[in-house]
C-alpha cells in the first residue's frame, strides 16, 4: 500500500478532505496546484514519474488533476513532461561538452534511440545536428535574421493576422507559427519571422486542418543560441491567439491576433528549433539543402 503523503492541515482541492467541492476552486488555486506539480516535475526529470505522484503534490486525485492540467497548460501532464525533458536536452545540448547519450540519460530515458526519435521530432532536428548547426549560427543575433526575410511577400494563399507589441516595448523579433498542438514543438506547418507589433501573413496553400497560432518573442539583440536555450537574456515573450485557426484547402476561415506576455510556469517550453536554425543557414540553402542536411 502506498504511503498517504497528503500534508496535514492541508486540504484535498478536489474534495477529497473536507467540504470544498472541486467546482468551487478558483483558477487561481488551481494554476497554483498545477505550478507546485511542474516544480515537482523540473526537480525529478532524470527519475520515473507517475501521474499519481504528480497528483498527489498538487493534493488532488488523479483523475481531477488530469483535467485541471490540461485546462491550465494546454496539455496533459506526460506531453508536458516530456517537453520538459527535452527542453532540459536541448541546455544541456548546448551548455556542456556531455555526449548526447548521457544527455538522454539525465534527462530520464534508458533508451538513447527513443530519446533521439523523440528529439527530433518534437525539437525539428536530430540533437547531434541540433548541437553542430548552432555552433555555427548561434551568435547570430534575432535582428541579423530578421533582416535575412525576403521583402517580396508570398502571393499565394495566407492565413493573415496580427502580432502585438513586446510588453517591455523594447525592438523586438517574433517568431509565429501554424503548430499541430498548442505547444511550440515539432516542425510548424507554417511560420514567418517579422518585427512585432504588426500584421503577419503565414503561407497556407498547402494546408487543411484545425492549427494553433503560437507566436514567441526575443529582443533584437538576443542571439540564437540564448533564443534556443530560453535564456533570460533572450527577452522571450510567448502569445497564442485565443482558439484554433481553421484552415480548408488552403483557405483560412478567419485570421487571428497574438497579444504578446511574459512566460509562465505553466507555460510549455518553446521547443521547435528547426524555424531558426533554418533560417539562420539561409545562405546554405541556395548550395543544395540546409533543410535536407538538419533532417537526415
Amino acid at each position: 500500500m502506498r504511503p498517504d503523503r497528503t500534508i496535514p492541515g492541508r486540504q484535498r482541492l478536489d474534495g477529497g478532505i473536507g467540504d470544498t467541492a472541486a467546482g468551487a476552486i478558483g483558477p487561481e488555486i488551481h494554476a497554483e496546484a498545477v505550478a507546485r506539480a511542474i516544480r515537482f516535475m523540473r526537480q525529478r526529470l532524470g527519475e520515473p514519474q507517475e501521474l499519481r505522484d504528480m497528483a498527489e503534490v498538487a493534493f488532488l486525485s488523479p483523475f481531477h488533476f488530469h483535467r485541471v492540467f490540461r485546462a491550465t497548460t494546454g496539455a496533459p501532464p506526460g506531453r508536458f513532461l516530456t517537453a520538459l525533458r527535452m527542453a532540459t536536452a536541448k541546455s544541456l545540448l548546448l551548455e556542456t561538452k556531455l555526449s548526447a547519450t548521457t544527455v538522454s540519460t539525465a534527462v530520464g530515458y534508458s533508451s538513447f534511440g527513443t530519446f533521439t526519435t523523440q528529439f527530433t521530432r518534437l525539437v525539428g532536428v536530430a540533437p547531434g545536428r541540433f548541437r553542430a548547426f548552432t555552433a555555427r549560427v548561434g551568435d547570430l543575433c534575432a535582428g541579423d535574421l530578421a533582416r535575412l526575410m525576403p521583402n517580396d511577400p508570398d502571393t499565394g494563399a495566407q492565413v493573415r493576422g496580427w502580432v502585438g507589441e513586446r510588453p517591455d516595448q523594447s525592438k523586438g523579433v517574433t517568431l509565429i507559427g501554424l503548430f499541430v498542438s498548442g505547444i511550440p514543438q515539432e516542425r510548424p506547418q507554417s511560420c514567418t519571422l517579422t518585427v512585432s507589433p504588426g500584421p503577419v501573413a503565414l503561407p497556407c496553400a498547402h494546408l487543411s486542418g484545425d492549427f494553433a497560432a503560437l507566436a514567441f518573442s526575443v529582443r533584437w539583440d538576443a542571439t540564437v543560441r540564448e533564443t534556443l536555450i530560453e535564456d533570460s537574456a533572450a527577452g522571450l515573450y510567448v502569445g497564442a491567439h485565443a482558439t484554433g485557426v481553421r484552415v480548408s484547402q488552403g483557405r483560412a476561415s478567419d485570421g487571428f491576433s497574438i497579444p504578446l506576455r511574459a512566460m509562465r510556469i505553466t507555460d510549455p517550453p518553446v521547443l521547435s528549433a528547426y524555424p531558426l536554425l533554418l533560417l539562420a543557414g539561409r545562405d546554405e540553402l541556395h548550395d543544395g539543402g540546409f533543410g535536407e542536411r538538419l533532417s537526415g
